[in-house]
């Protein structure tokens, strides 16, 4: 009896079992009436549990336009100062560029209670349109792909804390997204949109790892153009760029090694530091107690490091190789690159998390359409760990590893995403 005859039992008993379960998995992803239901009990859940911490008193943005009042009494000294608080291990300041300085700077003339609402408001609408734009360059125009996408937001809770924090990184969005609309039709307009926001934050400039050859030279070079055009403009009153880039930027994006990392930190290197460098972090309980939880006994800080730089190395490398086995199909490669923002830098907060939003929408709704259900399953099962503050897990750093499963997903389907596929 050869091995075929021996297995073939296993495999008429399995097929059908697969095919009922993919069956199943079709009738209910798809079935838009059931979408709109559990996309009415979520919301409503939502909006019980975002109400109680909105809008904090001390929060984001009090910051933000305290930031913009700094920059009006002493525009001169504010990075000197800022980077003195940074070699002390207090991040908590004006760490953004002068670009988003100036943006706060009309909010930051009203009162304060109004400039925080009106900012809040500004970049929750900046939010909005983003989102909206993200569902048109997916492109999906099934009738369950409204719910679905609805569906994923209202389970991605940095989207809810970027708002009621009061962020800045809806603008970010909005500018990203916008460049996905138009990439392949207007790539010097796509680059203008991208340079704005890498004026903003740099972590933008990523997308330029995603776009074909063909447009890559006009959309490099807007990119660059308009967002060195920024930068250079708005820091005539605030000093060298130099200074901040050496004293500010790089100490915050590497992480300091002295300041103290909270559950609501997460990173690929803190990542490592808390699961083999024997790095603390503080958690709260429901009292407003903090305390410091250590996982594991291992201390081996230089394999933290190590694997760290090679894990970003990694993912900057196979953003370009997944963006060339999909042929540089749209919205998906610039979801790719965009998705860095949460798996490079050294310190990343919840709301910062949301870049990963575009790549998760990308790959659930394109699933379903294409019945990839084991990849929808995958997904769906990061996604659910951003259901909950990392606070509320049992170890906050479950968010970046959703978040580098999503861009394993992403990986894996690269090829699938070809225009011809």
């Amino acid at each position: 009896m050869n091995r075929t005859t021996v297995i073939s039992p296993l495999n008429g008993a399995a097929g059908p079992r697969m095919m009922a379960m993919r069956l199943a998995a079709e009738r209910v992803l798809t079935d838009w009436r059931l979408l709109w239901a559990v996309v009415a009990l979520v919301s409503g859940a939502r909006l019980l549990s975002e109400l109680s911490v909105f809008w904090p008193v001390g929060g984001d943005a009090f910051l933000y336009l305290q930031g913009g009042r700094q920059a009006l009494a002493d525009p001169s000294h504010l990075y000197s100062n800022v980077a003195a608080l940074i070699a002390k291990g207090f991040t908590w300041t004006v760490t953004w560029p002068p670009p988003q300085v100036w943006l706060s700077i009309p909010f930051s003339l009203l009162p304060e209670q109004i400039g925080v609402w009106a900012w809040t408001l500004t970049n929750g609408l900046f939010v909005a349109a983003g989102l909206v734009l993200l569902f048109r360059s997916i492109g999906s125009t099934q009738v369950w792909a409204l719910p679905a996408f609805i569906l994923v937001c209202l389970c991605f809770t940095p989207l809810f804390e970027e708002v009621r924090l009061g962020q800045r990184s809806g603008l970010l969005l909005l500018t990203a997204v916008a460049a996905m609309l138009v990439v392949e039709s207007r790539p010097r307009l796509a680059g203008a949109l991208v340079g704005l926001g890498a004026s903003l934050k740099f972590y933008p400039a990523a997308l330029l790892l995603s776009v074909d050859p063909r447009r890559w030279k006009r959309f490099t070079a807007t990119l660059i153009a308009v967002a060195a055009l920024v930068l250079l403009v708005s820091f005539i009153p605030f000093g060298s760029p130099i200074e901040y880039v050496m004293n500010v930027l790089l100490p915050v994006a590497v992480g300091s090694s002295v300041a103290t990392h909270d559950c609501f930190q997460n990173s690929t290197p803190l990542l490592f530091s808390r699961l083999i460098g024997g790095q603390s972090f503080s958690v709260v309980n429901a009292y407003g107690v903090w305390r410091d939880v250590t996982i594991g006994t291992w201390h081996l800080t230089w394999l933290a490091t190590l694997l760290a730089y090679v894990t970003r190395a990694l993912v900057v490398v196979t953003t370009i190789w997944a963006s060339w086995r999909s042929g540089w199909s749209q919205p998906f490669s610039m979801a790719m690159a965009f998705s860095l923002g949460a798996l490079i830098p050294g310190d990343v907060y919840t709301y910062q998390f949301l870049c990963v939003l575009p790549l998760a929408t990308v790959l659930v709704l394109k699933g379903i359409e294409r019945h990839q259900w084991v990849s929808v399953a995958v997904a769906a099962g990061c996604m659910w760990f951003f259901i909950s503050s990392p606070c509320a897990l049992v170890f906050p750093s479950l968010w970046t590893i959703a978040s580098l499963g999503l861009f394993a997903v992403g990986l894996r389907n690269a090829a699938r995403y070809r225009r011809n596929s």
